[in-house]
This record gives structure tokens, sequence and C-alpha cells, in this order.
């Protein structure tokens, strides 16, 4: 049997007010008696509970609860209690009416009655289930039982009670008080599932005062996990008692403290979809779900679901060491050892607190916090394991040095500063005026000269190397005149991609289909991008590949295969021809259109086409790309004097009329037998202005004109001409006539007539700066 003895005050007020100022010495032992003849007879100290009508046994629920806080109490404490039957022991547990109206217990003495306990009949103490207040009763009993005191009361070894912000059920069960402030004579408010699970921090610390700690309780590696439904807490995935029995509603509360003895310890709540908040600092609480916070009545709730238990005498064994968030925007404290703090998915922030800490942000924009200023700290990076590492360089570097991956941005006490301001990027190409740089999981456009760009993105999110689907990776990159061009390669396959990108790297188009290395669009794509794409040593399309179309002027149509390309003459190589960002194929050309000529412009290049084998031409503005914008002309015949009009520009006779440009002025002069050409002294306003009279080289179709038939029929606001004089005096008069008599031709424009006898002459068009008869 123990012997009873007097304990000495510590001086702690948060200790002291628990101390009755009694324990038990030596190994304890505790009995369900379930006769009256098990106790000594006289009960000695006691008020006659065994002898009284009524006695029985300890429900058996109550005696479930008892057997439950027994473990936690061998789990704190070195206090050896163990159990002796239904007979005598040291600690005798029973029901009897004279424990009116509740129940009570008697502290360690050496006497009959000293450490025994008595529920009352009164109330139903069959309920008894983990989180009830017939529950948590055992364990406030057994805390009497083994030496602790109320907590609200003075008295004891020190004379004190427990300080008031400490006094409540969320400290300690020996509280009349469930919450802080709360009347210490009205009676409990707690919810039905709203009680102590388990003795809490003060009472814990209380008894391993009296008795010692005990660090072999989980001194191995010990992972916690609690269920988000039903509150059961699972350690190293064995299941514990179950709050309420599992059965639901405010049985889900989880509302405990924590005591691990040694080893690798960690809360993981990887399975809780909400915000979590976690504090592994000894007495503090962590909240996990708010549905699962304990109602403590009055509008008030418990501060955490579950609580730290403090450090016996400093001993850092029992810290809880590592943390796992789950889903949520977590916030994670860590304490003052190393700990390792995994924030999971969601916008996470992690304070890593003292010891060298190892931070994981996981998915998700997180942010590591740091309580000094930036100057306090060395920042620098590992490219090849994407690892920060924040060293304090404080006099004796309270918050150590900290390895973090994973997260976005690190928040000193003077400001918050980007992850990837501080990571030297890993560059995959600077050729041409763009760079191509990866920081952490994300690809940049940087410019060559200097300065930041757009991250590569893909509906609007950056690109993640992380998660590249097929492996696709980027291995090159350009600036264009719209954005950007990307080209993109599978890691280990011979296929490679264009993109097309917007100014803020985010794709658009794709400029190619997936090809292989050999493909000629790759290569043609190598000059914009000044590399060796497929890595065949030659950067472009090989030279013997080239079939010229034409080379007039300074830009060379080229054919490489299906593609054509936009070549400078004096050499190098140049965009390819596309459409709508892709590449214009010879073998998928509708109504087999094919290029005729090019030249470079201002802001692009002018390509003419034409259909094989038809009087079809056209001709294209692109832009610096090559890429299609509008169509200059429209579809037209050979012998349009608009399509004339640009050969010049273009550099060469589009029509094959063997002339480049429009053709040369003719006039019907009236009373000659011919049409001839206007002498050149009177045709020289031909050069000098803007306006001219441009007439089908034979009106006719014969090349004469009969003597006395022909005239010409002048519109309303001109006179009748009947010279080349005539033509080019009209073409002179100032700007103001001219805008008159061409504004006086308005609509009727197009019916105006050039005849003779049987032939009518259209004048069809009026175009900027001059006219235009077929």
């Amino acid at each position: 049997m123990a012997t009873a003895v007097t304990v000495t005050k510590t001086n702690d007020a948060d200790i002291d007010g628990l101390l009755s100022g009694y324990k038990w010495s030596g190994p304890i032992t505790y009995s369900f008696p379930d006769s009256p003849s098990d106790y000594a007879n006289p009960y000695a100290g006691g008020s006659s509970e065994p002898t009284t009508s009524g006695f029985a046994s300890a429900p058996t629920q109550m005696q479930a609860a008892i057997n439950y806080a027994i473990g936690l109490i061998n789990g704190y404490a070195n206090a050896n209690i163990q159990y002796a039957g239904t007979n005598g022991a040291d600690i005798m547990i029973a029901q009897s009416p004279s424990a009116n109206p509740t129940s009570y217990a008697y502290y360690p003495g050496n006497y009959a009655s000293g450490g025994d306990i008595w529920f009352g009949t009164q109330y139903n103490y069959s309920l008894a289930k983990l989180g009830n207040y017939y529950f948590t009763t055992a364990l406030h009993e057994l805390g009497h039982a083994v030496g602790l005191k109320h907590s609200q009361e003075t008295g004891g070894v020190a004379n004190v009670a427990v300080p008031s912000a400490h006094d409540d059920s969320e400290y300690t069960v020996m509280s009349y008080r469930s919450y802080v402030g709360a009347s210490a004579t009205s009676g409990y408010t707690n919810e039905a599932y709203g009680y102590p699970q388990t003795f809490m921090a003060n009472d814990i610390l209380a008894l391993q005062t009296i008795y010692g700690a005990n660090f072999t309780t989980q001194s191995s590696n010990t992972v916690y996990t609690w269920n988000p439904t039903t509150g059961q807490e699972f350690i190293n995935g064995v299941g514990q008692l179950a709050p309420g029995g599992g059965v639901g509603g405010s049985a889900n509360r989880i509302y405990e403290t924590v005591w691990d003895g040694g080893g690798v310890d960690t809360y993981d709540l990887s399975n809780y979809t909400t915000n979590l908040s976690i504090n592994l600092n000894p007495g503090a609480s962590s909240v996990f779900s708010s549905v699962q916070l304990a109602y403590l009545g009055d509008g008030h709730y418990a501060s955490g679901n579950v609580y730290n238990a403090y450090l016996y005498n400093g001993d850092a064994r029992s810290y809880i060491d590592n943390a796992n968030g789950g889903s949520g925007n977590d916030t994670i404290l860590g304490n003052a050892i190393g700990n390792v703090l995994n924030g999971g998915s969601g916008n996470d922030t992690i304070t890593g607190g003292g010891g060298n800490d190892t931070i994981f942000g996981g998915s998700g924009t997180d942010t590591a916090v740091y309580l000094g200023n930036r100057a306090n700290y060395t920042v620098s990076y590992n490219a090849s394991s994407q690892t920060f590492t924040i060293s304090d360089q404080r006099a004796g570097s309270p918050e150590g040095i900290d390895n973090v991956t994973g997260v976005e941005y690190f928040q000193f006490a003077d400001r918050t500063i980007a992850g990837s301001s501080v990571i030297p990027p890993i560059v995959i190409e600077a050729a041409g005026s763009t760079k191509l740089d990866q920081i952490g999981s994300n690809y940049f456009l940087d410019p060559v000269s200097g300065g930041t760009g757009p991250s590569v993105k893909y509906a609007g999110t950056p690109f993640d190397a992380s998660t590249q689907v097929g492996a696709w990776t980027p291995i090159g990159a350009e600036q264009t005149a719209n954005g950007y061009q990307i080209a993109w390669k599978v890691i280990g396959s011979d296929q490679y991609l264009v993109w097309n990108a917007d100014s803020n790297g985010n794709y658009v188009s794709s400029a190619t289909a997936v090809v292989s290395g050999s493909s000629t669009i790759l290569e043609a794509f190598e000059s914009s991008f000044h590399q060796d794409l497929n890595t065949d040593g030659v950067s472009g399309i090989p030279a013997a590949s080239v079939t010229v179309v034409e080379a007039a002027g300074s830009t060379k149509l080229d054919q490489i295969g299906s593609y054509y390309f936009l070549d400078a003459v004096s050499g190098g190589t140049g965009p390819s021809v596309k459409y709508a960002g892709t590449p214009f194929a010879a073998s998928t050309q509708v109504g087999a259109w094919t290029p005729i000529g090019a030249e470079q412009t201002a802001n692009g290049y002018e390509i003419a086409w034409k259909v094989s084998g038809a009087d079809r031409p056209t001709v294209w503005n692109t832009d610096s790309s090559g890429n299609a914008i509008s169509d200059t002309i429209g579809v037209v015949s050979g012998s349009s004097a608009a399509l004339e009009h640009l050969e010049p520009s273009v550099q060469q006779h589009l029509d094959g009329n063997g002339v480049i440009g429009i053709s040369t002025l003719m006039i019907a002069v009236t009373g000659q037998t011919s049409v001839t050409p206007c002498p050149a002294s009177q045709g020289a306003w031909i050069a000098a202005g803007n306006d001219s009279f441009v007439f089908h080289r034979d009106i006719d179709g014969g090349g004469v004109v009969n003597a006395g038939s022909a005239e010409i029929v002048a519109p309303d606001g001109f006179s009748l001409v009947t010279t080349c004089k005539q033509l080019m005096e009209l073409l002179h008069e100032t700007p103001s006539d001219q805008s008159h008599a061409m504004s006086e031709l308005g609509s009727d424009f197009h019916d105006a007539v050039m005849g003779r006898d049987t032939t009518n002459v259209r004048m069809a068009d009026l175009n900027t700066g001059y006219f235009v008869v077929h």
C-alpha cells in the first residue's frame, strides 16, 4: 500500500494553485469495490458512505472513465497506479447516496477514506462518454484522489488559487469555471460534449511536480492525427477513445491536451480542408476546425482543439517536433527546437521560431515569417535542390538557420520580399533579345539587355515545371511584334512545338503543330530564335534545301519543302509566310494559291499571290513575322491597274505583261486615226504629279480609231479633253478646282463613259491619286 506524504510549494501559482499539499508515496493501487465489506469498518475519516443504504459499485461507464483517467496520469507522471480488482486499495471508487448531490473524493491520507472516490446517485453516471460532464467528473475526482485541489480556491500547500487567466476548463479539469471569468458557483455552462477529454496543461504540470514526469510515454517517433468529422484521435494510426462514442453532433468536439515524452513527434493535419492554426509551443493551442471547438457557454468557445503540455523543468523531450498542414490556408508556428513544418496546399503562413527549421510551403502562395529586420538575415538559394537558406545573423542566432522550399515570400519585421527576388535564375537560353530563365518551377521571358519580363503562362496561370504534361519543356524564346514565340521540346523525345504568346507571356496559339526535329518548319524558326533548336549543328535551313521563287529587290521569296520564307537577298534567313500564326503550307493550299513575289515594307512584308492557271492575283500585307494582316487589293484580274500599281513595290511584273507598274498612257485624239502615246514632253505630268488618267492600252481592241468617229464624252465638271496637253492642263488645275471637279462626279462617276460608235468604255474605279478606265 502507498503512504500519503506532504509536498512543498514551488512558488509558481499555476502549479501551487492545484496542490492540496498531499500525495502518495510508493506504488498506488485502485479498486472498484462491489460490497461495503471491502471497506474498513469503521470507515474512519469518512461519512459512512459504504454503509449508507443504496451503496453500489461504480457504474460500468464510470469505471471505464476512471481506467482511462488513470492511464492518462500514468502517462504523464511516475505515479505508478495499479488496478487491484474489487477489494481494498489506496484509491477505492464506488457509488453512494452520501455523495450528495454529485460526487467527491478524499485527498491522499493515511486513514480509511484517504484517496477514495464517491459518485452520488442523483445523476445518471451511466451516461458517461468521452467529452461529457459525467466522464470529465471521473478525471476531476481522480485528480483529488492523487493530490490536486480545486483551482479556483485558495488553500493547499501555498494558500493560493490558480491565476484567473488559467482558471477554467481550458487549463485544468479541477476548475468550476467553464471559461475564464465565469462564475465558480453557478455551475458549468459547457455544451453536452464540450468538456475536457484529458487532463489539461496545468493539471499535467501539477501532477508531474508531485510525482515526476514520465518521459517514456510515446518516447519513440509518434504521429498524431484527428478525424475532421468525428474528432477521434489516432496515434500512429491506432484509434483512441472517440468523443461521445462517435455519435455525431457536439460529440465531434476535440478538446484535449497532448503530452509526449520523446522521439520525433508530428501533428499531421493533412486530412483537413479548413484553415488550420497550428502552434507547437508548450502551453499553446491549435485550432483545426471551428466546428470542432467546444462551446463553453455564454458565447464562449475553447481557444483551441488541441493544447500542448508545458515543458517539465525545461526538458525539451516533450516538445512536439513537426506539423503537416492541410489543403486550406494554414498558419503554422514552430517552437524553440528545429521543426519540420509542411504547409501542404493552400496559401500558408509559416513561422519556424527558434532552432534550425525545415519549412515546406507546398503548393499555393506561401509566406515564411521572421521576427527580425531583413538586414538581420542572410538569404541564399540552392538551384539544384530549389531550397532557400535563411540564416539569423543576430547574437545567438535566435531563429537559427532554416532550409525553406516552395515558399514564394519572406516576411521580415520591416518588409516582405519575394523569393524570386533573391533567386539567381537558371538561364535556359539567351540568344537574340529575349532570355529564357527558370526560377523555381516557373519560366520567365526576360530581356537580354537586363530587367525582368513576364512569366510563361497557359490560360493565365504560370506554367509549372513540376506539373508539366508529357514533360514539355521550353528551350527557347524570342520577342515578336505582338508578344513572344516560345519553342518547346518533350525531353527524351523527338517532339517539338512553337507557341505564340501575348505580351504577358500567355499562350495564344500554336505556331506549329507537334513536329520532329527534322521538320523544315522547325528549322525555319531557328533563325528567329537565333539558336539550333534541333541540335543538328546547323542554325536554320541548309542552303541545299532552298528553292528560290523570286529574288528581286531586298527580299528573296524562298520555298523549302512545303513552306515559304521571306529571306533577305543580302543573306541570312527571315520569317516563314504565315496565316493566323501558322506557316502556310503548299501541300494544304486551298485553291492552289501560290506566292509569286514578296518585298519587305516599313511594317512587315507585301506578298503577291496567284492561283496557278487562273487570272486571279492578290497581294497580302503581313507583319514583321510574316503573318497575314490584310488583303491589299482583294482578288483581281491580271490587267487590274490596282495590281499594276503595286508592281514597283514588289519590284516585278505581277500580271505578266512585261511592264513593271502602270502601262504607258494612251489617249485617242480627235481627228487622228490611231491610238498614240502622249509625247514625253506632254506626259511629264505623270511623274510630276499624283494624278493621272489611266486608259487600257487598246481601247477598241484593234489599235485603230476611225477618223471622225471617236469622241471623248466629258463627265460633269470636266472640259472636253481632245489632246494630251488638255489632259495635262486639266490635271494641273489647282487642288481646289480638282476637288470640285471630282466632287461633282459624285455617284454618277461610274456611269460616265468614253466611247465611239459601237464600243463603250466605262470609268470603273476611282483610287487615291488616279482614275482608272476599263
